[in-house]
């Protein structure tokens, strides 16, 4: 009976896997958007011609300050 509990249960932790790895890649995906949205409406209108209109930490992008991702 034991070796049944312990195989029913080893398929069902093998079958959840991939469901946790969903779940943490949209975590990941949720946090990233709530982050940059964050960004956007602390600095709304941040543009830029060169890297050096930027504040630090920052680089220009199609005319806009962007964080620098290292």
């Amino acid at each position: 009976m034991r070796r049944l509990r312990n195989c029913i249960l080893a398929l069902f932790l093998g079958c959840c896997a991939p469901l946790l790895i969903w779940v943490g890649i949209g975590a990941v995906l949720f946090q990233r958007k709530k982050e940059a949205n964050l960004l956007e409406q602390a600095l709304p209108d941040l543009v830029c011609s060169v890297t050096s209109d930027c504040p630090p930490g920052f680089v220009c992008l199609n005319g806009r300050c962007v964080p620098e991702r290292a």
